[in-house]
């Protein structure tokens, strides 16, 4: 199991647990069924994306996983909107999370408190309370480049609130669902949806320079002759295969790119990452 320091979680309980959360995200949380999960975004009212949360159905509440660094924040502003509904939020302090594949057939010395299985991927989180076992701290890093290469980016206070959801392609991850009922930011983010406005995108950019600039710093894209301005999300590194740069850009998402350019500092890409 490998060590996920940079995720954390939050418990939803009560009996208007469901409905509070499908009222304020992006995604239909109330056709979860119990140990279903789904990627979700929590937007602000223009629309732009606060934080991506994995929400899980645990019997009648929900974990849902959070960035580490965002978790008090987006905490404490959904209290503000819980006025009368019947619903207690908690941040799991303590816990430890972890990942795993369902391929690994090797079970835990113990079952933990939670698993949330992750959306279209073999991967499982499980959250650990009262026992935590041996984890493996030394595949964090690429578990999270294998993370960006699915595109799921768990955001940051820097970029928290800086980019619509089809902007880093949360639409792609299923975190949005376009038929529910009103969210905070819904109508902008229906509206960029159905007109298709969208004018920054996001791009992978694998690179075998381990490079990992921070959050919202720009770099240029290098390809079709031409230099396209892009700006940090998120990026992760494997020392044995370089790193990844998460992205957005207006460039063309069919153009290719073929270098980046940071601080003066030109890489190659890989053409086809694994």
């Amino acid at each position: 199991m490998i060590a996920l320091p940079y995720l954390s979680a939050l418990h939803f309980s009560g009996a208007d647990a469901g409905d509070f959360l499908h009222n304020q995200l992006s995604a239909d949380v109330l056709a979860l069924a119990e140990g279903e999960s789904t990627f979700a975004c929590y937007c602000e009212p223009k629309g732009r994306v606060l934080a991506l949360l994995l929400v899980s159905r645990q019997a009648d509440d929900y974990v849902v996983v959070v960035s580490a660094s965002l978790r008090v924040p987006v905490a404490n502003r959904l209290r503000m909107y819980v006025l009368r509904a019947k619903v207690t939020i908690d941040v799991l302090e303590n816990c430890v999370l972890t990942a795993s594949s369902t391929a690994d057939k090797s079970p835990p010395p113990a079952p933990p408190a939670v698993a949330i299985n992750v959306p279209g991927s073999p991967a499982v989180l499980s959250l650990w309370r009262d026992s935590t076992p041996a984890v493996d701290s030394t595949g964090t890093d690429a578990w999270k480049v294998e993370e960006l290469r699915h595109g799921i980016v768990w955001l940051c206070p820097e970029t928290s609130g800086q980019f619509l959801p089809q902007m880093l392609g949360f639409d792609q991850l299923g975190a949005v669902n376009f038929r529910k009922g009103c969210y905070p930011g819904q109508e902008i983010v229906a509206r960029t949806h159905y007109l298709g406005k969208v004018k920054r995108h996001p791009r992978l950019l694998c690179t075998p320079a381990v490079i990992c600039p921070e959050p919202l710093d720009k770099i240029n894209l290098l390809g079709n002759k031409q230099s396209y301005e892009a700006v940090i999300v998120d990026c992760g590194h494997d020392t044995d295969d370089g790193g990844c740069l998460f992205v957005v850009s207006r460039m063309d998402p069919e153009l290719p790119v073929e270098q980046i350019e940071y601080h003066g500092q030109i890489a190659p890409l890989k053409q086809n990452p694994a």
